[in-house]
């Protein structure tokens, strides 16, 4: 009995200790996982994140969740208060308030140091992973923080991993680099790079939309159209990165891109279309435009009873236009080496005849989107008025016909009165008139027995053509008749003179009879 129950015991004991690691094993699984802080430096004109609704949270689910382990459930975030203004630009929004603010290199400073002291307190006192995310200056910000980081120990390296959207010091492509060979201006105090270094062993994503022109500046400067659009985007992409949120809570996302759109691309494939991979395997993303930024510019100032005028238009022209703007760009090389600006308009030494190919079937396009739009046209400027409701109107063929069976009757009759004149000339005139009706009868068997209803206006016009023919049949019958006419006159004068000769002749013989018998 005691062995029993001292091996009833020992199983019970030992399923409650498995219970027991089961529990305490998922509990540091999950603090395991839910040990990332994402430390987020915000964009000019936003100096404090935390206090703005959805920003952070946007960051995390649309770029860093794909990206890194700082996802819904499992991130901390941390918003990196620092000035985020731009002296002078004070007529911007919130960069400036009052054109009293700090300059750009003073406040991308104070940025870095917050960052700096957020990042180091972290790798010191915790264990956590650490994502740090900047956005337009606030990639600035993270850059010259990571040219800060080496003294770090591989070991802390490897916990960190960076993230950045519209970053003013992208390497390829960020306005401060294109720029990376004009000096510090003092008065401005804005100093144009360095570039985001790329080779600290910490990985580093970044992302933009493309035609902004903070994180995707133009090549070639020379180009007026692609400066032009790349100006409209400045306006209506660089800002909407994280909307809505509390800064704007009806503005959407750049291009009007949804949330599930913007993740498949950025689980595609990189490299791939929508990425390019650089030398020490850092990931640049570009989401695709949707539209011309310039296009959307005009549009946006046309009146809306025109917006379905002025469609069909830049439909027609966006493909071709998009084809000259991109001529101002140049995405071939490695991503991570920095990059200025060109005078030119394009790139002379690019392969023409592809760019050609690219026109032509641009061409097509817009005519095409254009014949579509005005089929849609119509419908939309047209007033809705009832149409009448007519007859089925009757073919030439058929009013012809039908002309043609009226005249049989009238002729008829008109055979009828000349048969009455008994003369060679007047007789031929009347076979002639009785074979027209048996000719207009086989006419008449042929048309069929159901016909459509002629319109009023049709009808009348058959109506005065019979007349019409009725009166000049009358008149040839009547000039006929009083041919016939003449010529019985004719003859009986002949037959008179002839009667008047014959009873002359006959009273000369009897005269000469009488003087015989005498």
């Amino acid at each position: 009995m005691r062995k029993t129950a001292r091996a009833f015991a020992l199983v019970l004991l030992a399923l409650l200790t498995s219970t027991v690691l089961g529990i305490s094993s998922a509990f540091v699984a999950a603090f395991a996982l839910g040990a990332t802080t994402a430390l987020i430096v915000p964009g000019t004109g936003t100096p404090n994140a935390n206090n703005v609704t959805d920003y952070m949270e946007n960051a995390r689910s649309r770029y860093l969740a794909p990206f890194t382990t700082c996802t819904d459930a499992s991130c901390t975030l941390d918003g990196i208060n620092y000035p985020a203004s731009f002296y002078p630009l004070g007529f911007i929004g919130n960069w400036c308030p009052g054109f009293k603010c700090d300059t750009w290199n003073k406040s991308v400073g104070t940025g870095v140091q917050n960052l700096d002291s957020a990042l180091r307190n972290l790798l010191d006192n915790t264990t956590d992973d650490v994502v740090i995310f900047g956005y337009s200056q606030g990639g600035a910000v993270v850059s010259d923080e990571l040219g800060n980081l080496g003294d770090l120990t591989p070991e802390q390296r490897a916990r960190i991993q960076a993230v950045t959207i519209g970053n003013a010091f992208n390497p390829d492509g960020g306005i401060f680099t294109r720029l990376g060979f004009l000096p510090t201006i003092p008065f401005l105090n804005i100093t144009f790079g360095p570039k985001m270094p790329t080779n600290t062993g910490i990985p580093i994503t970044s992302i933009g939309f493309q035609y902004d022109p903070v994180m995707y500046a133009p090549t070639f400067w020379g180009n007026p159209l692609t400066m032009l659009n790349a100006l409209a985007a400045f306006d209506s992409v660089h800002g909407y990165y994280l909307t809505p949120n509390g800064n704007g809570p009806t503005d959407p996302i750049a291009y009007g891109y949804p949330d599930a759109q913007l993740q498949t691309i950025l689980a595609g494939p990189c490299p791939g279309p929508n990425c390019r991979v650089d030398a020490n395997g850092n990931k640049y993303y570009m989401i695709p435009a949707k539209s011309l930024p310039i296009v959307n510019a005009v549009m946006a100032a046309v009146p809306a009873p025109l917006q379905p005028v002025a469609k069909p238009v830049a439909d027609l022209v966006s493909p071709v236009l998009k084809v000259l703007i991109d001529l101002g760009y140049d995405f071939s090389g490695d991503p991570g080496k920095e990059r200025w600006l060109s005078p030119l308009p394009f790139n002379p030494i690019q392969n023409w005849p592809a760019v050609g190919v690219k026109l032509v079937a641009a061409t097509v396009q817009g005519i095409q989107a254009f014949v579509k739009d005005l089929g849609g046209l119509a419908p939309n400027l047209a007033p809705a008025v009832q149409a009448p409701v007519t007859p089925a109107p009757l073919s030439t063929l058929a009013a012809a016909k039908t002309t043609e069976t009226v005249e049989p009757t009238d002729k008829k009759q008109l055979t009828t009165k000349l048969t009455a004149v008994k003369d060679n000339d007047t007789d031929t005139v009347a076979q002639q008139s009785t074979d027209e009706p048996e000719k207009t009868s086989a006419a008449s068997e042929e048309t069929p027995a159901t016909k459509p209803e002629s319109t009023a206006d049709e009808k009348k016009s058959d109506e005065d053509k019979t007349d019409a023919k009725k009166t000049d049949d009358k008149k040839t019958d009547d000039k006929k008749t009083e041919k016939a006419e003449r010529a019985d006159k004719k003859t009986e004068k002949a037959d008179k003179k002839k009667a008047a000769k014959s009873e002359k002749k006959t009273e000369a013989d009897k005269s000469d009879a009488g003087k015989a018998a005498a």
